[in-house]
């Protein structure tokens, strides 16, 4: 009797946790911030402009020109689950500096850009950015940049579309995986919300891949970057750039992601 009471105590506290993982999942996984509209972005060699994918949404964008004289192509850049453009943007330096335009953008509900960001416009938005950037650049000019949770939409929309490359920073497997690697008592894959089977899309990908992670990233384990590749049957010691004690940020002050990146970008 007095263990059945236990029992039923932790199977109480267990129920109780799912509820509410299902009630705040959008708030473990989402960090939005906000903009004013006549927020003034200050980076060099950048334009603001909007893409309307729907009547009533509007994505706010950022357009970084090169500072040579010719491009060598553009790279659209998938940003992570927090803030907004007004921090992403000072990424763009490590592509405009290597000869490439860049295009982001901030998802709905993020930045300037309205409305309420759900899986399938997470995906469907990343398309239409894709197909918007396509009249101004040549297929095989483009370069897919996946930073974290943006790296869905970039294998995504890789798996769909020829393109040059595509680049991953902290990939996972799913997200439903990357929270069952951490707790793994919960049965997240039939609570989650937000889905993104990575694994399911790389192995369609035809163009030259590669990957960054670090091996202490404290947000998505490292094992995720092995465990997508070996699905997709890519071979990690050629497609990953291992950063030893790299945190899930700062993999850009490791010379070897800067030495990787000049080949790739070259």
């Amino acid at each position: 009797m007095f263990k059945l009471k236990y029992l039923q105590i932790a199977l109480t506290i267990y129920v109780i946790t799912i509820l509410a993982l299902i009630l705040f999942q959008r708030f473990i996984l989402l960090h939005p911030k906000k903009l004013a509209k006549d927020y003034h972005f200050d980076f060099p060699r950048s334009e603001e402009f909007y893409v309307v994918v729907a009547p009533e949404i509007r994505i706010n964008a950022l357009r970084f020109a090169t500072k040579d004289s010719v491009s060598k192509g553009v790279v659209l850049y998938f940003h992570g689950n927090a803030d907004n453009l007004a921090r992403w943007g000072e990424h763009a330096t490590q592509f405009t500096e290597r000869g490439y335009d860049v295009v982001m953008y901030d998802y709905r509900g993020f930045g300037k850009t309205n409305g309420r960001l759900d899986e399938k416009n997470f995906l469907f938005d990343a398309q239409y950015i894709f197909d918007d950037l396509s009249r101004r650049y040549n297929p095989d000019k483009i370069v897919l940049y996946g930073r974290s949770l943006g790296c869905g939409a970039a294998i995504k929309v890789a798996s769909e579309n020829p393109v040059k490359k595509l680049i991953l920073e902290t990939p996972y497997y799913s997200l439903p995986d990357v929270a069952f690697s951490r707790l793994p008592i919960f049965p997240f894959q039939y609570v989650s919300e937000f889905k993104v089977p990575a694994h399911e899309w790389l192995p369609k990908v035809h163009c030259d891949v590669h990957v960054f992670h670090g091996t202490a990233d404290e947000v998505i384990p490292y094992s995720q970057s092995i465990k997508l590749l070996e699905s997709a049957k890519k071979n990690p010691e050629k497609t990953l750039t291992t950063l030893q004690g790299g945190h899930h940020k700062g993999l850009e002050n490791f010379k070897e992601y800067q030495s990787k990146l000049d080949e790739l970008l070259r």
